[in-house]
């Protein structure tokens, strides 16, 4: 009997002084044995917020769907241009939307016709288009590292004409204006995440910019040109920094 108390006391003591030699190590230092789970290091950081501004830079394909004038026009000319946007916005899991700020700095437009008893006329104006939209996009999932999308945007344009000119006025003068348009927007394209806060951007645009009319403030009946149904098609590359 002796014997047993002797043993279930030297049993106590030694888990005791295990256990209080155990809980004297900090938990960082305990072993974790050959059989513990240890959760992989990921790839990237997880995002704190879906917070993101981002730059795009384009090149514009320029379009006028038809230009009304006192005299039928035969030709039109609406050259390609360069684009900028700035903007900023929120994505979460598969859905992303912002608002952007886009700006196509001015180029020569130009109707002409042709009559059979007066010289060539010639209709001229130096135009460029700001817009506002609020967008919206769907992520179609993902693969090595590549995210196609498609979206939509709507908002509004300005369109402003500077130095007008008709070759068709005996007093050639010089007149600016400027119209505020709905404008909307059809995109598409893919993106490419090249490290925790970067995303690199390729992608399409069909933008709508609406019409403007010109005159050179004559105020004769015939003294306008209608420039109608403004509209480009850009390629994009572009660039989104994410906010944590």
């Amino acid at each position: 009997m002796t014997n047993a108390k002797t043993l279930l006391t030297g049993m106590a003591a030694a888990i005791a002084f295990g256990a209080a030699a155990h809980a004297a190590d900090p938990p960082g230092s305990w072993n974790p044995g050959p059989f513990s789970y240890e959760r992989p290091v990921p790839l990237y950081v997880e995002m704190l917020s879906g917070w993101y501004v981002r730059g795009d830079f384009g090149y514009r394909f320029n379009h006028i769907g038809s230009v009304e004038a006192a005299n039928p026009v035969t030709h039109v000319k609406y050259p390609d241009t360069l684009g900028v946007t700035l903007g900023g916005g929120y994505q979460y899991k598969w859905f992303r939307a912002d608002v952007t700020v886009d700006y196509a700095p001015r180029v020569t437009a130009r109707a002409d016709s042709v009559l059979a008893a007066t010289p060539q006329p010639q209709y001229t104006t130096k135009l460029d288009a700001l817009s506002i939209l609020a967008n919206a996009y769907v992520d179609l999932g993902t693969w090595s590292g590549f995210t196609p999308y498609v979206g939509g945007g709507i908002g509004v344009s300005y369109l402003r004409s500077r130095e007008y000119t008709d070759t068709t006025v005996l007093v050639s003068q010089v007149s600016a204006s400027g119209r505020t348009n709905f404008s909307w927007a059809a995109m598409a394209g893919v993106s490419y995440r090249v490290s925790p806060r970067w995303v690199i951007d390729l992608g399409y645009r069909h933008l709508d910019l609406g019409d403007i009319q010109t005159t050179t403030g004559t105020g004769t009946p015939t003294d306008f040109t209608q420039w109608k149904r403004l509209s480009t098609d850009e390629l994009r590359l572009g660039f989104r920094f994410i906010l944590d």
